[in-house]
């Protein structure tokens, strides 16, 4: 029998819906360059910058409970064509789109400019792909390290990182372009604790399941002090840049996921209008700044345009992509998605309660 993980649809919907208030807020306030900075909006922003960690955290907590230490045969193969293909075709519009290329040395230029770069959406798949194949050289002796010390110093770690490109010049050399450039939002040394979280979580996601509870202090703790700690670091000018790449992230996104699996381990529902835009999601994700950079301000108050921005973007982001996936070729322009129904989950959802069962499976990604 097909079963199911809700907390992931949660998870990827959140993080989605996210991603799309960030931008909508970014475009709103650059529309409104007197607004005065830390007014409800920034915050609201910076409180939402867990949303793409927690997007990349996805895969490799499900590759990791669905492989275990070793990937199957035609792994990489699939992945390349399922996410690969949407990542170059999406990166080829978004250079048309971007860049009037004069020739095609100009526009190969501004292309790898925008792909390898990471100066589009799509460098979260940059991201992904890397945890794929950090999964496929570390999984069999992370099995023999203890995950918290191991977490801990990863936290710590990563903070380091994105502190060290903050705060200390770059060197004038090949290593301090690559690492204070663009493409060092997207190395995976920035991204290390939300690898190793989903690996260790999704290996041992029925012993986590069953015992989160048991730390719910400390979860609720970790999450007070995290946004705390993240106020502090903002108000406090040390780093107050809008982005996913904040030294304060770390601590924060983990906090937030773990408090995800905790409120799962009490709620199992997954609402309609949750599986709904979790099943679009990577196509959102893809699309929705098209539309943002397209809009101009509707109403002066700040709170409706912004409102306005993020429904319209996720809406039209849903309505091309339910239109291309019409299409059997759909997927590889604007991504895969998925077809779960409502129904579908919840009858392995009251059949799993009823023999007192945990949903705890794959079948809820694509990815």
């Amino acid at each position: 029998m097909n079963k199911f993980i809700p907390v992931v649809f949660w998870m990827r919907a959140i993080s989605c819906l996210g991603i799309v208030m960030i931008h909508s807020i970014s475009i709103t306030l650059s529309n409104n360059p007197n607004l005065v900075k830390n007014e409800w909006p920034t915050y609201l922003q910076v409180y939402l910058m867990f949303a793409t960690p927690m997007f990349v955290f996805i895969t490799e907590f499900l590759t990791a409970y669905k492989y275990g230490d070793t990937l199957k045969e035609g792994f990489f193969k699939k992945r390349l064509i399922i996410l690969g293909i949407p990542y170059v075709l999406f990166n080829i519009f978004w250079t048309f789109s971007k860049y009037d290329s004069a020739n095609f040395v100009e526009f190969i230029n501004n292309f790898m400019h925008v792909s390898i770069r990471g100066y589009s959406v799509t460098y979260f798949i940059v991201i992904i792909f890397q945890f794929y194949i950090l999964h496929y050289l570390f999984a069999k002796y992370l099995k023999n390290i203890k995950a918290l010390p191991i977490i801990i110093g990863s936290i710590i770690l990563t903070s380091i990182y994105w502190s060290i490109r903050l705060r200390f010049p770059a060197p004038d050399n090949m290593f301090g372009q690559l690492v204070w450039g663009k493409e060092g939002q997207t190395i995976f040394l920035g991204w290390l604790t939300y690898f190793l979280l989903g690996y260790y979580i999704g290996k041992n996601y029925t012993a986590f399941k069953n015992s989160v509870q048991k730390y719910t202090v400390p979860i609720i703790s970790l999450l007070v002090f995290s946004i705390i700690f993240v106020y502090y670091i903002h108000t406090s000018g040390f780093n107050s840049a809008i982005g996913s790449k904040r030294i304060d992230t770390p601590i924060y996104t983990t906090s937030i996921i773990l408090v995800f699996f905790l409120l799962s381990s009490w709620f199992t529902y997954v609402p309609k209008f949750i599986l709904f835009i979790s099943n679009f999601s990577f196509s959102i994700y893809l699309m929705h700044l098209i539309f943002l950079n397209k809009m101009t301000m509707l109403s002066e108050i700040v709170y409706l345009d912004i409102l306005y921005k993020f429904i319209v973007a996720v809406c039209l982001s849903v309505a091309v992509s339910y239109l291309f996936n019409l299409s059997k070729y759909g997927k590889y322009f604007v991504g895969n998605v998925n077809s779960l129904t409502h129904y579908e989950l919840h009858k392995y959802r009251n059949t799993n309660n009823s023999t007192n069962n945990t949903l705890d499976s794959v079948g809820s990604s694509s990815i």
